[in-house]
């Protein structure tokens, strides 16, 4: 018997199809942009054993003249450092153009911290994983505080869709096994004494990096 998933992303033209794709033959899915669409396709019956919901989600409006200020100041990178600080410095920079591009975009985790407390509330006894392509560690341990979220999984990630696409293919086999992990798992929160190893994780790296 195939277990069940419930995908949840924002973006119906590209991750939903590569999630039906990838993963349609070793479940039985439904996929939406959002819980209410969900709930709509689900079945007579139908109870999904996992959710997998994306995390950067719509969380504001778009500010259109943020992105016309961002398109028209281009990300410049490091070029004359040594090449640890160099290759520091340009992943702070690039971090935070895709922060302030996601601003202005009106996204971010809070959309999709809403929406697995959301999916807690509607469905107490199904188990969460949050699968990302954007969370920080930071998001990581946010994520790991909300109900029924048992796993944050990180989706694979090319420099084109079409990579991107190929990537997740070859991963489809690894993601599958985390998800009927994560079913294992039942809606058992994480152990508090883990995400206190991650938070002081975050910490030492943070000042081994300053």
């Amino acid at each position: 018997m195939r277990r069940r998933l419930c995908f949840i992303d924002d973006d119906g033209s590209f991750e939903l199809p590569l999630f039906a794709a990838v993963f349609g033959k070793a479940f039985d899915l439904v996929v939406a942009t959002s819980l209410a669409e969900a709930r709509g396709r689900m079945r007579a019956g139908w109870r999904p054993d996992l959710f997998v919901l994306d995390l950067y989600f719509p969380s504001g409006r778009p500010n259109a003249r943020a992105l016309g200020a961002l398109k028209a100041a281009p990300l410049r990178l490091e070029s004359d450092r040594a090449e640890l600080r160099r290759a520091h410095a340009n992943a702070l920079a690039a971090r935070a153009r895709l922060e302030a591009v996601l601003a202005a975009r009106g996204q971010g985790p809070a959309g999709g911290i809403a929406l697995g407390k959301a999916v807690a509330r509607a469905f107490p006894e199904v188990p969460v994983v949050f699968y990302s392509r954007k969370a920080t560690t930071e998001d990581a341990l946010r994520c790991l505080r909300v109900r029924n979220v048992v796993d944050v999984i990180q989706k694979p990630s090319g420099r084109t869709d079409a990579e991107t696409r190929s990537l997740t293919e070859a991963a489809g086999a690894g993601l599958a096994a985390r998800f009927r992990a994560a079913i294992r798992a039942g809606t058992r929160a994480p152990l508090a004494a883990e995400v206190e190893r991650l938070r002081r994780r975050v910490t030492f790296l943070r000042s081994a990096l300053d």
